[in-house]
């Protein structure tokens, strides 16, 4: 599941997930998108575990974070 992070916090690591690539949310750095980290309100990337990154390969588009309270669009990666 897709995970927002900013450029300073990084690449997530240790999680139950393996995120493999990132991806920019539509707009950014303008959009909506903020850094999941506590205290931080960074423009995010969207970050994709191996399974979304293939999907995004194939044209997928719309990725959901873990709780699934919303969904976000990416345009490419970066």
């Amino acid at each position: 599941m897709a995970i927002a992070r900013c450029q300073n916090c990084g690449k997530p690591e240790g999680r139950r997930q393996t995120y493999v690539s990132r991806a920019l949310p539509v707009g950014y750095p303008n959009s909506s998108t903020i850094c999941s980290i506590r205290g931080c309100e960074g423009a995010a990337y969207i970050w994709l575990n191996q399974q979304e990154k293939a999907a995004f390969d194939t044209g997928q588009r719309i990725f959901r974070f873990p709780t699934f309270a919303a969904k976000v669009r990416v345009e490419t990666l970066a």
